[in-house]
């Protein structure tokens, strides 16, 4: 029984007579009983072994789980909402007519498609044969496609609207049994649906919405672990391609006719070309992705399950992911990310998915707002986006639409046909996918309108069977799903005919309506190398960046159109087109892109974009596997060194490059750039390139040339100029620096830098001397602190033995030394013991000495003898029962419910409690997860997080050990990660970046570091005053 049943009987204990009390809780009993039988046999029926079974039984879920509330009737919950007063919100769908809908379409007559994901959350017919951490599972086989596989739960189907009064009252099932089914779309004849790990083509020739036979596999290999994070969200772009999403903890191996085993971990925006039958990853990153939205210029954004609003997806970048749950960039050598888009609101988890509106049907003041969906927080966000360089930023305007009703979970939203605004919702009181027994409720499902009050249904249509000229006209249309369904239509048929209209429309039609034409033509198959010059000479900046774009597409261009692309990029005035043909280099061949990188690298202007400069890299970039040379020649202009963008953003990488990869060849192009640098500033920039490239390298191994070419620079940048000798292991230069570390007069700076370094380069004769200065009072405490750390890097016993010694002597009474001491014994597990033995058996150390961080951190060695002498010392520091934290958790939601908090007193218990490791209202530290955007006026969510902090450890803050070659361990979180090196930040804030050849093994915890116990010593009225700050707006 969980908690919230405990607090449930505590509750009618308070309020109800003893008999009715009796009769309450032998009714809960019941229930618990009932909910334990069917949750074993749902184990039972998906579990492939005994290991996993126990897994299942005794997992504890987290987040927003299941609870005992019972759902409010459909017709009920719409009188419950809250919606601006110029609009209103119609009831569309309910149960029993759906049941759990995850995604909504509009075919060509207007009809509402609704994918209903009853399936969820296992595939029917296969076996869960282990399961990570993350809940990732492992099947026993891969399922196969319909018709041949089980049959599963899920299906489609499409609602009509057959008296025009804007509501649908007759249902039809399209396609059923589907077993994991996310997304659904039509064109070119075919009904598409993603059913991961298979993208299906079913025939459907007639367009009467009902499969004409068995469905063709096009793509397949789309992962299945993590069956909240599949392939999903089915779009047509404006360019043909039919465009996808991947969320975050799959392991995706596509494989379509004509591209094989195109490999890619995690979240994506993805796209497959139905003509050319080509699958490609159109960019990389983001957050957990459920969700495509294509505005009215071709943009691609997405919602995600951070704090801000969006993220704008251009063409072949890479954007940021939790690196160790959610795996590598496909390129090792993207070194960067793009961001999330900058926001102006209040930071509340989350908004995953969202539309733009063009709709052109509610008041005036929607157009071009987003509509963004807060499933967790049963809400839908207004915000203006507005434009920010080559990209964009959003400023909250209100909460358009929100309930109290806990079970509003909208997981889908999309613009129809009468320019009203669709919302699927999931409806459950569930929302959590961190617990592997299937608790949802299969049997509620809505779908909710928004439009302006005035608004009426529309009259029956059918575009498919509207004449060419129609089409075109529909091109103009106000609402942008009238001009996209118009494309579709005109790319089934390609009908060469159309395009003498669609390119006089495109020369003289208003902005919109001219891109709108443009497209049409490279749809129809009319696109060729006089449309292009027209297009990329065009007064719309929209139709010359979507010309460009084409360019890219084609990977290749004429003599004239390279011309004109490379006059562009001197004067392009637009720094959306500058940031697409950035893009687009990336993809043309090198005797076309190098010229047009190197001139837009030029461009000054450009330098503060926020994503020009990164885009521009990886273009450069992408020509080194075959174009190595070429690229390199582009140096010997120096000139071009001295550009702000080749200075700030690619020399550093470049050198970096060039030195990671490490064969003959990227060594002598090392050389080179070190011999024909203009300048000391471009060579701080190699300088610093070399230093990152060399992590986990020895100096030694750089060919004599390199090392000769790098002389002059040695010591110009930062201190300590002998660095570069000590790195190559020379004799003269490490003596010369331990004079310098012994001597007080000498730089301090010049001192920790050579202490740093010849601790990490493991130079034993330095051991003595780094003990020494432990030793000396007379040594300033940075010194000292740094000869600590140095020493932890050798593996030797009579180093834990003199610092334990004079640990107790001296060190614990400065508490940097004490820190920095205790830091060392914890990063071996044989040195942990050592310590513990001198505080268990010894008893020269006290207890209260050691900070319940450290105490964590050596529970997180999971050593057996170490974790029974730490329960030993500290008996209430060990992990509690479930039993123990649900009455806990029981007893301080009583507290909460029994009075009021002041927040202003909190304030300073979190700042004390909390604030060294959560930052609140930008107020903390990073340790730990912002909480400024979680739900914290669930009182519920916030008091299990602080009782169990293990049970939900958010993405980014797991902490991992690195164990390393030399015997220590490493701990901390993984802030970034690459197949050459990762780079871990520690509980006090430290980054160490460690070469992969120097990793044994990288382990996430299920352990937080932060403390179960952490409200131990509050009385009533703290613990009140304390959750009062948290929950204050």
């Amino acid at each position: 029984m969980n908690v919230f049943k405990i607090l449930k009987i505590n509750n009618l204990i308070k309020n109800h007579s003893y008999h009715f009390f009796l009769a309450c809780v032998t009714s809960l009993l019941l229930v618990a009983c009932n909910e334990d039988i069917s949750k074993s046999n749902e184990i039972e029926s998906v579990a492939g072994n005994d290991k996993v079974a126990e897994y299942m039984k005794s997992f504890e879920g987290v987040g927003v789980l299941s609870d005992d509330s019972e759902p409010t009737p459909s017709k009920e919950a719409l009188k419950n909402f809250k919606i601006s007063n110029d609009l209103k919100l119609d009831l569309i769908l309910s149960e029993p007519q759906i049941n759990q809908p995850v995604e909504m379409n509009f075919d060509q007559r207007g009809r509402l498609w609704v994918v209903q994901y009853t399936q969820y959350p296992y595939p029917k017919g296969l076996k869960v044969m282990g399961m990570d951490n993350y809940l990732r599972v492992k099947y026993d086989t891969v399922p196969l496609p319909p018709p041949t596989g089980v049959a599963g739960a899920d299906k489609i189907s499409f609602f009509e609207d057959t008296d025009g009064d804007g509501f649908y009252d007759k249902e039809t099932i399209a396609i059923s049994d589907l077993n994991i089914a996310t997304s659904v779309t039509f064109g070119r004849g075919k009904i598409w649906v993603l059913n991961p790990p298979y993208l299906l083509a079913y025939p459907d020739e007639e367009g009467d919405g009902i499969p004409d036979g068995n469905p063709e596999v096009v793509l397949n290999g789309f992962g299945l672990e993590d069956t909240h994070a599949v392939a999903n969200s089915l779009r047509w772009g404006p360019d043909g391609w039919l465009y996808g999403a991947t969320g975050s903890t799959v392991t995706n191996n596509i494989n379509a006719e004509n591209s094989k085993n195109v490999f890619f971990q995690g979240q994506a925006i993805w796209r497959y070309h139905p003509e050319k039958k080509v699958f490609e990853v159109f960019a990389e990153g983001g957050g957990n992705t459920w969700h495509v939205e294509i505005d009215e210029k071709g943009r691609i954004f997405s919602g995600h399950n951070g704090v801000t609003r969006l993220m704008y997806f251009k063409q072949g970048a890479y954007y940021g992911k939790n690196w160790g749950k959610h795996g590598d960039l496909t390129n090792p050598y993207a070194f960067g990310v793009l961001d999330d888009l900058k926001m102006t609101g209040e930071q509340i988890r989350f908004t995953h998915a969202e539309i733009k509106y063009e709709g052109a049907s509610l008041p005036e003041k929607y157009n071009d707002k987003l509509f963004s969906l807060n499933s967790l927080q049963n809400f839908v966000q207004l915000s203006a986006i507005e434009e920010d360089g080559s990209t964009f930023k959003t400023v909250d305007v209100n909460r358009v639409l929100e309930t109290e009703d806990q079970w509003f979970r909208p997981v889908d939203i999309k613009v129809g046909p009468d320019g009203g605004i669709y919302m699927a919702d999931w409806y459950d009181s569930r929302l959590t996918h961190v617990d592997p027994n299937d608790t949802w409720d299969k049997s509620t499902g809505r779908v909710y309108r928004i439009q302006g009050k005035d608004k009426t249904g529309l009259e029956s249509f059918d575009i498919s069977t509207y004449s060419n000229d129609k089409l075109i006209e529909l091109l103009s249309n106000k609402n942008k799903w009238f001009r996209q369904q118009a494309l579709r239509q005109i790319g089934d048929r390609k009908d060469l005919a159309l395009v003498p209209k669609l390119r006089s429309l495109m020369s003289t039609a208003d902005s919109q309506t001219a891109l709108e034409a443009f497209w049409a033509i490279n749809l129809c198959g009319g696109l060729n190398d006089e449309i292009t010059k027209a297009a990329l000479s065009h007064n719309n900046p929209f139709v010359r960046m979507w010309a460009i774009r084409f360019i890219g597409d084609s990977k290749n261009a004429s003599n004239a159109i390279a011309a004109k692309l490379l006059q562009m990029a001197k004067t392009e005035a637009n720094v959306e087109v500058r940031s697409q043909l950035a893009t687009s280099t990336k993809r043309l061949p090198v005797k076309i892109s190098l010229p047009i990188i190197k001139v837009l690298m030029s461009n000054e202007k450009d330098v503060t974009d926020s994503d020009i400069p990164m885009l521009l890299w990886w273009s450069l970039e992408s020509k080194f596997q075959n174009n190595q040379k070429e690229v390199i020649e582009l140096f010997k202009d120096k000139s071009f060194w001295e550009k702000p963008i080749v200075q700030n953003f690619v020399l550093e990488r470049l050198m970096q490059r060039l030195i990671l990869e490490g064969k003959f060849h990227d060594l002598e192009d090392a050389t080179f750039l070190f011999e024909n640098i203009p300048s000391k500033k471009q060579a701080k920039y190699l300088w610093n390139g070399l230093q990152e490239g060399m992590i986990g390298k020895e100096m030694t191994d750089l060919p004599k040339e390199l090392l000769a070419a790098v002389q002059p620079y040695v010591g110009m940048f930062g201190n300590a100029p002998l660095s570069f000798d000590i790195g190559q292991k020379k004799e003269k230069a490490i003596t010369a620096a331990l004079e310098i570390i012994i001597d007080k007069n000498e730089d301090i700076e010049n001192r920790l830098a050579y202490i740093k370094l010849i601790g990490e380069s493991k130079i034993e004769k330095s051991i003595p001397i780094f003990l020494s200065i432990m030793r000396d009072k007379n040594y300033r405490v940075l010194v000292r602190e740094a000869c600590l750390k140095a020493l932890a890097n050798f593996d030797d016993p009579e180093i834990v033995s003199q610092v334990l010694d004079w640990y107790a002597i001296d060190l614990r009474s400065n508490e940097t030394l004490k820190i920095a001491a205790l830091n060392l014994f914890v990063s071996r597990p044989k040195w942990a013991k050592d310590f513990l033995h001198l505080i268990e058996v010894k008893k020269k150390i006290p207890v209260e000495d050691v900070p319940e961080q450290l105490v964590r951190q050596m529970q997180l060695l999971n050593d057996t003898e170490i974790s029974k002498t730490i329960s030993n010392l500290w008996p209430n520091n060990g992990p509690a029962s479930s039993e123990d934290k649900n009455k806990r958790m029981a007893e301080i939601l009583t507290i909460l419910n029994d009075g009021e908090g002041n927040a202003t007193v909190g304030k300073a218990l979190y700042t004390n409690r909390c604030g060294l490791c959560h930052k609140l209202f930008d107020e903390g530290g990073d340790i730990g997860p912002d909480l400024t955007g979680y739900d914290r006026n669930n009182s519920k969510y916030m008091v299990f997080n602080v009782v169990d902090p293990s049970a939900d450890i958010r993405e980014g803050f797991v902490n991992y050990q690195v164990f390393l070659n030399d015997g220590r361990i490493v701990t901390g979180t993984l802030v970034a990660k690459s197949n050459k090196a990762i780079t871990i930040k520690s509980m006090s804030g430290e980054l160490t970046t460690i070469a992969t050849n120097q990793i044994d093994s990288l382990n996430p915890n299920k352990m937080s570091l932060m403390p179960e116990r952490l409200l131990t010593g509050m009385d009533n009225q703290e613990i009140r005053d304390l959750f009062a700050y948290i929950a204050k707006n």
